[in-house]
């Protein structure tokens, strides 16, 4: 009987010890805005993850970050030179809306003002 709950607390320590491995880490990205120069008027944006993956909406950027392990951590630090009708940040309602997405899904968001 000792050995049958020896080998259950056994199993039962290993289970969770894979299921904690098994458990995304969070991660830690940044996002700028980047103008689209070549597609003319009026001005459009894209939000540029890790210098790597654009989006040209917020809410095809949403869809990714609602796809981040909790804990993980969205910097972002847009250009100091605002050139206008720039998506997200171009009110403060907006910007309160889009931290209130973040803290919704477990992301915490940084915003480093330039300038």
């Amino acid at each position: 009987m000792r050995r049958l709950l020896l080998g259950v607390i056994f199993c039962i320590s290993l289970t969770l010890a894979f299921a904690e491995d098994a458990k995304p880490k969070p991660k830690n990205l940044t996002m700028t805005l980047a103008w689209v120069a070549d597609a003319g008027e009026p001005k459009q944006y894209v939000f540029v993850i890790n210098g790597v993956v654009a989006y040209k909406t917020i809410e095809g950027l949403k869809k990714h970050l609602k796809g981040l392990p909790k804990g993980s951590t969205l910097t972002c630090s847009p250009d100091c030179c605002r050139i206008g009708n720039e998506s997200l940040g171009g009110s403060l309602e907006e910007m309160e809306n889009f931290t209130e997405f973040c803290e919704l899904i477990g992301v915490r968001f940084i915003l480093v003002p330039s300038g």
